[in-house]
């Protein structure tokens, strides 16, 4: 008897074990309890190392930058920075990701140095941005332009690489016009390398704007950073690298997520469309 209560307590906690991991294996709770699995790490280790501010000081120390003002006064000239560093990489990415790939002889000239420039860590460019253009907006945008435009640029090449040389030939072979042969095959086929580019660009652009503004610049986000880090106050320093975080995970998750999804939703009405009967 005792052993059938045994057998029957084990599995019920086994039923309650398994019930309990396939609600925390659901993508939404695994989604929660990432973002609540952070303060907690977070708080064990400030408690750990007293020189790592925890959440509760960070987050007066963000609310006396906002309630000062200087939240929205900085941030808007590093938004300001951003888009128009972007505005800059994107375009020249996109010509010179379309002049690697049509033309051969761009190709072997550029596709070295494009390579090159991937590797090149944004804080270098900061620091030579600072040297060469001093403080002011000209670092922090060039730093962005340059640190955007490589992503940009080979993913285009990428893409119009990819097209089969076949379809280019036989439209032109057809007589079909150059506008139709842009808007029907060269856009759709370098679409979705153009926005996986500028996805990785903007992220990468947005920590090179950090870069720059800690090293080379009098207001902004990565200012005031440094400005809380020379004056020992580690609590407003990691108030603006959390504002910082936070908003590259949401310019990511729901805007450029979004858009992704708005722009390749024609996949998912290709997926639901019924495969052609085969006859015997």
């Amino acid at each position: 008897m005792t052993g059938d209560v045994i057998v029957s307590g084990a599995a019920r906690a086994q039923r309650v074990w398994h019930r309990a991991w396939r609600i925390l294996a659901h993508h939404r709770a695994a989604r929660v309890g990432s973002w609540l699995l952070v303060p907690a790490v977070w708080v064990a280790i400030s408690a750990a190392v007293p020189r790592i501010a925890g959440p509760v000081p960070v987050a007066e120390a963000f609310w006396e930058e906002l309630t000062s003002g200087e939240l929205y006064w900085q941030f808007g000239i590093s938004l300001r920075r951003f888009l128009v560093g972007m505005a800059i990489g994107i375009g020249l990415g996109l010509v010179v990701g379309i002049a690697l790939g049509i033309w051969r002889v761009f190709d072997l000239l550029l596709s070295g140095p494009a390579i090159a420039a991937l590797a090149i860590p944004s804080i270098i460019w900061a620091l030579l941005a600072t040297m060469w253009f001093g403080f002011g907006d000209t670092a922090p945008i060039f730093t962005v332009a340059v640190s955007a435009l490589p992503f940009v640029g080979v993913n285009v090449t990428t893409g119009i690489q990819a097209m089969p040389r076949d379809l280019t030939r036989m439209s032109a072979a057809f007589g079909v016009p150059a506008w139709r042969r842009l808007t029907r095959l060269l856009v759709p086929a370098v679409t979705g390398y153009l926005f996986a580019g500028t996805r990785l660009a903007m992220i990468v652009g947005w920590q090179a704007l950090l870069l720059s503004e800690w090293f080379g610049a009098v207001d902004g986000v990565g200012f005031r950073a440094r400005y809380w880090y020379d004056a020992n106050r580690p609590e407003g320093t990691l108030a603006w690298i959390v504002l910082f975080i936070v908003f590259v995970v949401l310019l990511d998750r729901v805007l450029l997520e979004r858009i992704s999804r708005w722009v390749f939703r024609w996949r998912a009405q290709e997926s639901t469309q019924p495969a052609p009967v085969q006859e015997a």
